[in-house]
């Protein structure tokens, strides 16, 4: 992992995961606010972006995550996706729930997501 920046301001969390900005990269949201940015020729995550953070931070505890604007993508970007949710490093910020009553994925961002411990890490 590259960097992880929290804009406070903004709310917007944004986690680098490879160097080279000039890669080339696709974008796909999971949810309306949640991007991740990956290489199609490597499969490879390049970043992910948490919009309005903390309130995503709230309604993953609650309730799983439902991937649902993942579910407009192509079916090959989905499983592309899905292979990267379920691997490092994106394990470290995601848990895939698999529902079978449940045609969308869900997920649940992990403990390092808490806002607590970004002031920790940023203080």
């Amino acid at each position: 992992m590259k960097a992880i920046h929290y804009d406070a301001e903004g709310d917007i969390l944004s986690v680098t995961f490879a160097g080279s900005t000039t890669q080339p990269h696709t974008g796909v949201e999971l949810t309306e606010n949640i991007v991740l940015y990956y290489n199609p020729q490597t499969q490879q995550p390049l970043k992910l972006i948490v919009v309005s953070y903390q309130a995503m931070v709230r309604a993953s505890g609650r309730a799983p995550l439902a991937l649902d604007t993942l579910a407009h993508a192509p079916t090959s970007v989905q499983s592309t996706v899905m292979t990267l949710l379920r691997s490092a490093p994106l394990t470290a910020f995601f848990q895939i729930v698999e529902r079978p009553e449940s045609v969308l994925p869900t997920g649940r961002l992990r403990e390092i997501f808490a806002p607590s411990t970004w002031l920790m890490a940023s203080g």
